[in-house]
């Protein structure tokens, strides 16, 4: 499985319980951070990089999200 927008967008989307989310729209436009935490442990499950909650706030979009993710993966 594959950690680009799309992806990315649509594994917010289960998280959040929303139907389709854009690679555009922020994750705290529809969840907390209790969600954005259980966001970030799958993310490091799925994926195998590790993203703070800090960078997620910073980057809240599935595009940015997954930019951080390929980051993250370049580095291990």
């Amino acid at each position: 499985m594959g950690s680009g927008p799309a992806e990315i967008a649509a594994l917010m989307g289960s998280i959040l319980d929303v139907d389709e989310l854009g690679t555009d729209e922020s994750f705290f436009e529809y969840g907390n951070s209790l969600l954005a935490l259980k966001l970030l442990a799958t993310v490091e499950q799925r994926y195998g990089a590790r993203v703070s909650l800090l960078e997620l706030v910073r980057a809240p979009t599935p595009v940015q999200l997954s930019e951080l993710v390929a980051r993250a993966g370049q580095a291990s």
